[in-house]
């Protein structure tokens, strides 16, 4: 099926400007921007990229006690974590109403959608760049992310995402932080697999 990609941006960020907050909305399409960036260095479907990279916080905006309600409504077993993880169900109760609210769009997009929190231990190129490029944007202040910003495309995908990822863990420990159970799983297998390359 060929898809008109310019015509679901206009569609997706007019739906996006009535369900964010105008920082978040500008943040959505900066991550998009570099997204799309990252794409085309690492030779990644750039249309799938900025898609991805725009609509990947659906659902941030709603309060805590929405995503618990919606993440039942959905089925979803992360919904068992509770409450202290609540903040990151947005990335799949998104990821699930962006699949019905745009029921063409490829898999691979919804998926990189759900994967932006908290990864998944066999993360795809698409993946890596939507979790990344959510952390890097140029709006972004909070810590140093020269370093990430810098090696773009001068280094493998794959290294970048456990920089960044690193860098997430980091953050979470400093500031004592509850770590999602999937998180250190992803952490876990990234590290099996280095010590094994």
């Amino acid at each position: 099926m060929n898809l008109d990609w310019d015509a679901i941006y206009r569609e997706a960020r007019i739906k996006l400007e009535k369900r964010l907050s105008e920082y978040r909305l500008l943040h959505s399409i900066s991550v998009s921007d570099v997204a799309a960036m990252m794409a085309e260095r690492y030779g990644v479907d750039i249309d799938k990229a900025r898609i991805a990279g725009l609509l990947h916080d659906w659902d941030k905006n709603l309060e805590d006690e929405e995503l618990i309600s919606r993440a039942r409504q959905f089925r979803l077993e992360s919904v068992s974590s509770g409450e202290d993880f609540a903040a990151l169900l947005h990335a799949q109760t998104g990821a699930v109403a962006v699949a019905l609210e745009f029921p063409d769009l490829p898999l691979d997009i919804i998926q990189a959608i759900a994967r932006h929190t908290s990864a998944a231990p066999d993360m795809t190129d698409l993946d890596m760049i939507i979790y990344i490029a959510d952390m890097i944007e140029p709006l972004r202040s909070q810590g140093n992310l020269t370093p990430l910003r810098t090696i773009v495309g001068k280094v493998s995908l794959e290294y970048l995402f456990l920089k960044s990822f690193e860098m997430t863990m980091e953050h979470l420990i400093r500031r004592h932080r509850f770590i999602h159970p999937d998180s250190l799983k992803v952490w876990n297998s990234y590290i099996a697999r280095e010590r094994h390359s």
